[in-house]
C-alpha cells in the first residue's frame, strides 16, 4: 500500500509529502494523531518544500555574487549601517514601495556584500532578483544586441522586482553604454527597485556619464525617493589579508 501511495505522490508531484511520508506515518502512529492532524502535518511539509524550492529557483536566477545574509551583516554607526536600518531592510518595505537603494563608499567596506545580502532576503521573501556587475552588464548588452535579443534582455531586466547593479563608476561609460543603462532604468519605471553600489558620490556621476542630459535623467530616476546609505570604515579585504598574513 505504501508503494502505491508513493507512486501517486510522484504522479501528483507532491515531493514534500513524499520525502517525509515514512517519518510522518511513524509519528502519527506513536502520537495517535487524528486524520485531520495527520493531513495538516503532511500538507505543511508540502507547503514548506514548495516554498524552499521556489526560493532556490529565485536565488539561482538572481546569480548573486556572494552568499550573504542580512542577519550575518555586522552593523555599527561608524560603518554607516545601524541595527535599525538593517531591520528596516529586512521588512522589505523598499520593494513594496518601489524604492531604490544606493550604497556608496570606498572600496572594501562591504557594499557588494550588503547588496547581495539584501538580494538574498528579497529572494527569500518570494520576489524576483537579478544581479550584475556593471562591467559585465555592458558586455552583456553588446552580446544580446549581436544576437538580436537585446529587447528581450531589456524586458527581462525590467521585469525583476529588484535589479542589483554592482560597482557603477569603476570606469567611464561610453555613449552607447549609458544609453543602454538609461533604457533599463526607464523601462523599469518607478514601481520596481534598483540597488546600486558605487564608490562615486552621486554628485560625481557625471565623471562616468559625460552627457549632461542623460546623466541628469539617470540621476533623477535613481535618486528620487531612494534610500541612500553611505558606508565607511576600514577595508574588509585588507583586514582579511592581515589576518591571513598573521597565520
Amino acid at each position: 500500500m505504501i508503494k502505491q501511495t508513493e507512486s501517486l505522490l510522484e504522479i501528483l508531484k507532491m515531493k514534500g509529502v513524499l520525502g517525509t511520508l515514512n517519518q510522518r506515518l511513524k509519528e502519527a502512529d506513536e502520537q495517535e494523531l487524528s486524520y485531520e492532524d495527520f493531513l495538516n502535518v503532511i500538507f505543511e511539509d508540502e507547503k514548506l518544500h514548495r516554498e524552499n524550492d521556489r526560493v532556490g529557483r529565485l536565488l539561482k536566477r538572481a546569480a548573486l555574487q556572494q552568499r550573504a545574509s542580512l542577519e550575518a551583516f555586522e552593523t555599527s554607526p561608524s560603518r554607516g549601517v545601524d541595527k535599525k536600518m538593517l531591520n528596516n531592510l529586512l521588512l522589505m518595505r523598499f520593494v513594496q514601495n518601489g524604492q531604490n537603494i544606493i550604497l556608496s563608499g570606498p572600496t572594501g567596506v562591504g557594499k557588494s556584500y550588503l547588496a547581495c545580502a539584501i538580494g538574498n532576503n528579497v529572494c527569500r521573501n518570494g520576489f524576483t532578483t537579478q544581479y550584475f556587475r556593471m562591467n559585465t552588464l555592458v558586455e552583456k548588452f553588446n552580446l544580446e544586441r549581436a544576437k538580436g535579443t537585446y529587447l528581450n534582455f531589456i524586458k527581462r531586466l525590467s521585469s525583476a522586482s529588484v535589479l542589483i547593479l554592482d560597482d557603477l563608476g569603476i570606469k567611464p561609460l561610453t555613449p552607447h553604454q549609458y544609453q543602454d543603462l538609461y533604457d533599463v532604468i526607464d523601462e523599469r519605471g518607478p514601481e520596481r527597485s534598483l540597488i546600486i553600489t558605487t564608490q562615486l558620490p552621486i554628485e560625481n556621476w557625471s565623471e562616468v556619464i559625460d552627457d549632461p542630459v542623460t546623466c541628469e535623467a539617470i540621476m533623477d530616476r535613481v535618486t528620487s525617493n531612494a534610500i541612500k546609505i553611505n558606508m565607511s570604515g576600514p577595508s574588509f579585504r585588507q583586514k582579511k589579508k592581515a589576518q591571513v598574513d598573521k597565520v
